[in-house]
Protein backbone atom coordinates (compact mmCIF):
# COMPACT_ATOMS: atom_id res chain seq x y z
CA UNK A 1 0.00 0.00 0.00
CA UNK A 2 0.99 3.67 -0.71
CA UNK A 3 0.36 6.43 2.10
CA UNK A 4 -2.13 3.77 3.43
CA UNK A 5 -4.55 4.55 0.92
CA UNK A 6 -3.93 2.64 -2.23
CA UNK A 7 -2.91 -0.11 -3.70
CA UNK A 8 -0.06 0.84 -6.22
CA UNK A 9 0.27 -2.27 -8.55
CA UNK A 10 -2.53 -0.84 -11.24
CA UNK A 11 -4.87 -4.28 -10.62
CA UNK A 12 -8.49 -4.77 -9.55
CA UNK A 13 -8.09 -7.33 -6.45
CA UNK A 14 -11.14 -8.66 -6.69
CA UNK A 15 -13.02 -11.01 -4.44
CA UNK A 16 -16.38 -11.24 -6.15
CA UNK A 17 -18.64 -9.61 -9.35
CA UNK A 18 -22.60 -10.48 -9.13
CA UNK A 19 -26.02 -9.06 -9.96
CA UNK A 20 -28.30 -8.84 -7.01
CA UNK A 21 -30.71 -6.44 -5.77
CA UNK A 22 -29.61 -3.27 -3.78
CA UNK A 23 -30.21 -4.31 -0.08
CA UNK A 24 -29.79 -1.13 1.13
CA UNK A 25 -29.26 2.31 0.81
CA UNK A 26 -30.85 4.36 -1.42
CA UNK A 27 -31.42 1.96 -4.22
CA UNK A 28 -33.17 -0.61 -2.34
CA UNK A 29 -34.60 -3.13 -4.15
CA UNK A 30 -33.29 -2.28 -7.29
CA UNK A 31 -31.43 -4.72 -9.60
CA UNK A 32 -27.64 -3.85 -9.65
CA UNK A 33 -23.82 -5.40 -10.83
CA UNK A 34 -21.72 -5.93 -7.94
CA UNK A 35 -17.79 -5.59 -7.44
CA UNK A 36 -16.43 -6.16 -4.55
CA UNK A 37 -12.73 -5.50 -3.97
CA UNK A 38 -10.37 -7.22 -1.84
CA UNK A 39 -8.48 -5.20 1.16
CA UNK A 40 -9.49 -3.12 3.56
CA UNK A 41 -7.70 -0.36 6.10
CA UNK A 42 -10.43 -0.99 9.33
CA UNK A 43 -11.23 -4.10 11.35
CA UNK A 44 -14.70 -3.37 12.40
CA UNK A 45 -16.28 -5.05 15.42
CA UNK A 46 -19.16 -6.53 13.33
CA UNK A 47 -18.00 -6.73 9.29
CA UNK A 48 -19.89 -8.98 7.76
CA UNK A 49 -17.33 -9.09 4.90
CA UNK A 50 -14.24 -10.68 6.44
CA UNK A 51 -13.51 -12.89 3.84
CA UNK A 52 -12.78 -9.67 1.74
CA UNK A 53 -10.55 -7.42 4.53
CA UNK A 54 -7.00 -9.06 2.90
CA UNK A 55 -5.04 -9.19 -0.50
CA UNK A 56 -5.19 -12.78 0.50
CA UNK A 57 -8.97 -12.75 0.17
CA UNK A 58 -8.01 -11.84 -3.50
CA UNK A 59 -10.13 -14.36 -6.09
CA UNK A 60 -8.70 -12.46 -9.38
CA UNK A 61 -6.33 -9.86 -9.68
CA UNK A 62 -7.84 -8.49 -13.25
CA UNK A 63 -6.42 -5.51 -14.98
CA UNK A 64 -9.60 -2.63 -15.46
CA UNK A 65 -10.23 -3.94 -19.49
CA UNK A 66 -11.55 -7.19 -18.05
CA UNK A 67 -12.90 -5.47 -15.08
CA UNK A 68 -14.80 -3.36 -17.51
CA UNK A 69 -15.73 -6.76 -19.55
CA UNK A 70 -17.04 -8.52 -16.52
CA UNK A 71 -19.23 -5.43 -15.62
CA UNK A 72 -20.97 -5.07 -19.05
CA UNK A 73 -21.58 -8.69 -19.25
CA UNK A 74 -24.73 -8.09 -16.77
CA UNK A 75 -27.53 -6.19 -18.23
CA UNK A 76 -27.75 -3.88 -15.43
CA UNK A 77 -26.69 0.14 -15.73
CA UNK A 78 -26.83 0.56 -11.71
CA UNK A 79 -23.13 -0.61 -10.06
CA UNK A 80 -22.24 -0.58 -6.47
CA UNK A 81 -18.46 -1.04 -5.95
CA UNK A 82 -17.53 -2.40 -2.47
CA UNK A 83 -15.26 -4.37 -0.13
CA UNK A 84 -13.60 -4.38 1.76
CA UNK A 85 -12.64 -0.65 0.96
CA UNK A 86 -13.15 -0.25 -2.76
CA UNK A 87 -11.13 3.32 -2.59
CA UNK A 88 -7.93 2.04 -2.40
CA UNK A 89 -7.99 0.69 -5.43
CA UNK A 90 -7.56 2.64 -9.10
CA UNK A 91 -11.08 3.02 -9.39
CA UNK A 92 -10.81 7.07 -10.47
CA UNK A 93 -10.62 5.95 -14.45
CA UNK A 94 -12.40 2.97 -14.18
CA UNK A 95 -15.77 5.34 -12.85
CA UNK A 96 -15.18 7.51 -16.15
CA UNK A 97 -15.12 5.23 -18.46
CA UNK A 98 -18.02 3.39 -16.92
CA UNK A 99 -19.74 6.51 -16.21
CA UNK A 100 -19.71 7.64 -19.74
CA UNK A 101 -21.62 4.32 -20.87
CA UNK A 102 -24.25 5.50 -18.57
CA UNK A 103 -23.87 3.63 -15.31
CA UNK A 104 -24.88 4.94 -12.07
CA UNK A 105 -22.20 4.43 -9.63
CA UNK A 106 -22.22 3.87 -5.95
CA UNK A 107 -19.49 3.53 -4.08
CA UNK A 108 -19.53 1.99 -0.79
CA UNK A 109 -16.99 3.63 1.65
CA UNK A 110 -15.28 3.36 5.09
CA UNK A 111 -15.56 7.27 5.77
CA UNK A 112 -11.26 7.00 6.81
CA UNK A 113 -10.05 7.11 3.15
CA UNK A 114 -10.20 10.21 1.28
CA UNK A 115 -12.98 11.19 -0.98
CA UNK A 116 -12.55 12.45 -4.45
CA UNK A 117 -12.30 16.70 -4.75
CA UNK A 118 -13.54 15.78 -8.18
CA UNK A 119 -15.13 12.66 -9.07
CA UNK A 120 -16.14 11.22 -12.37
CA UNK A 121 -19.77 12.11 -13.84
CA UNK A 122 -22.59 9.18 -12.40
CA UNK A 123 -20.72 8.83 -9.03
CA UNK A 124 -22.12 9.00 -5.90
CA UNK A 125 -20.87 7.67 -2.53
CA UNK A 126 -22.56 5.33 0.34
CA UNK A 127 -19.98 6.46 3.26
CA UNK A 128 -20.35 5.24 6.62
CA UNK A 129 -19.55 7.04 9.80
CA UNK A 130 -17.92 4.42 12.31
CA UNK A 131 -19.45 4.81 15.39
CA UNK A 132 -18.15 3.65 18.67
CA UNK A 133 -19.40 -0.27 18.51
CA UNK A 134 -17.24 -0.71 15.46
CA UNK A 135 -13.99 0.04 17.39
CA UNK A 136 -13.31 2.51 14.32
CA UNK A 137 -14.45 5.76 15.29
CA UNK A 138 -10.73 7.39 15.66
CA UNK A 139 -10.57 6.15 12.22
CA UNK A 140 -13.05 8.38 10.45
CA UNK A 141 -12.33 11.24 8.44
CA UNK A 142 -14.19 14.09 9.44
CA UNK A 143 -12.76 16.45 6.57
CA UNK A 144 -15.10 14.04 4.03
CA UNK A 145 -18.32 15.33 5.38
CA UNK A 146 -17.44 18.70 3.13
CA UNK A 147 -17.75 16.77 -0.06
CA UNK A 148 -20.58 14.99 0.60
CA UNK A 149 -23.72 16.14 -1.31
CA UNK A 150 -27.23 15.64 -1.77
CA UNK A 151 -27.30 12.72 -3.57
CA UNK A 152 -25.02 10.79 -0.99
CA UNK A 153 -25.53 9.00 1.56
CA UNK A 154 -23.93 8.79 5.00
CA UNK A 155 -24.70 5.46 6.91
CA UNK A 156 -24.63 4.93 10.55
CA UNK A 157 -24.66 1.11 11.29
CA UNK A 158 -25.68 1.27 15.18
CA UNK A 159 -25.11 -1.50 18.36
CA UNK A 160 -26.00 0.54 20.78
CA UNK A 161 -28.14 3.62 22.18
CA UNK A 162 -24.68 5.02 22.81
CA UNK A 163 -23.80 4.53 18.96
CA UNK A 164 -27.09 6.21 18.18
CA UNK A 165 -26.41 9.27 19.72
CA UNK A 166 -23.21 9.33 18.42
CA UNK A 167 -25.62 9.24 14.76
CA UNK A 168 -27.56 11.93 16.34
CA UNK A 169 -24.63 14.48 17.24
CA UNK A 170 -23.58 14.21 14.17
CA UNK A 171 -26.38 14.94 11.80
CA UNK A 172 -27.89 17.54 13.67
CA UNK A 173 -24.53 19.50 14.43
CA UNK A 174 -22.40 18.95 11.44
CA UNK A 175 -24.32 19.49 8.37
CA UNK A 176 -26.00 22.73 7.31
CA UNK A 177 -29.52 22.12 7.54
CA UNK A 178 -30.43 22.35 3.76
CA UNK A 179 -27.27 21.04 2.55
CA UNK A 180 -26.84 17.81 4.07
CA UNK A 181 -26.16 14.03 2.61
CA UNK A 182 -29.12 11.57 2.74
CA UNK A 183 -28.68 9.92 6.20
CA UNK A 184 -29.49 6.12 6.74
CA UNK A 185 -29.36 3.83 10.09
CA UNK A 186 -29.48 0.62 10.40
CA UNK A 187 -28.82 -2.32 13.04
CA UNK A 188 -25.84 -4.21 13.40
CA UNK A 189 -27.43 -7.95 12.89
CA UNK A 190 -27.76 -9.60 16.10
CA UNK A 191 -27.02 -6.90 18.27
CA UNK A 192 -30.01 -4.32 18.22
CA UNK A 193 -33.17 -4.74 17.11
CA UNK A 194 -35.01 -2.30 14.10
CA UNK A 195 -37.75 -1.02 16.21
CA UNK A 196 -35.60 0.27 18.81
CA UNK A 197 -33.95 2.47 16.07
CA UNK A 198 -37.53 3.51 14.67
CA UNK A 199 -38.01 4.53 18.71
CA UNK A 200 -35.00 6.70 18.33
CA UNK A 201 -36.21 8.37 15.67
CA UNK A 202 -39.04 9.32 16.71
CA UNK A 203 -37.97 10.26 20.49
CA UNK A 204 -35.60 12.40 18.97
CA UNK A 205 -37.53 13.61 16.06
CA UNK A 206 -34.52 12.93 13.52
CA UNK A 207 -36.70 14.10 10.42
CA UNK A 208 -34.29 13.45 7.88
CA UNK A 209 -32.99 10.22 8.83
CA UNK A 210 -34.16 6.85 7.51
CA UNK A 211 -34.22 3.35 9.40
CA UNK A 212 -33.28 0.57 7.09
CA UNK A 213 -32.34 -3.20 7.48
CA UNK A 214 -30.47 -5.10 4.65
CA UNK A 215 -33.12 -6.78 2.89
CA UNK A 216 -30.67 -9.34 1.48
CA UNK A 217 -30.22 -10.85 4.90
CA UNK A 218 -33.91 -11.01 5.03
CA UNK A 219 -34.63 -12.34 1.56
CA UNK A 220 -31.25 -15.16 1.46
CA UNK A 221 -29.43 -16.50 4.77
CA UNK A 222 -27.59 -13.88 6.56
CA UNK A 223 -24.59 -15.34 5.45
CA UNK A 224 -25.09 -16.15 2.10
CA UNK A 225 -22.48 -14.52 -0.35
CA UNK A 226 -22.98 -13.40 -3.98
CA UNK A 227 -26.48 -11.90 -3.14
Amino acid sequence: MRNNYTYDDGLFHVTEIFDSIDGEGKRTGFMAVFLRLAGCNLRCSYCDTAYSLTLEDTAEALTEEEVVSRIRAFPWKRLTITGGEPMLHPLHHLCERLGEKGYDINIETNGAVPLWRERPGGVFYTMDFKCSGSGMKSHMNPDNFKLLTKEDVLKFVVSSEEDLDEMKEIVNHHFPKNHHPQFFVSPVWGRIRPDELVEYVRNNQLQDVRVQVQLHKIIWDPDRRGV
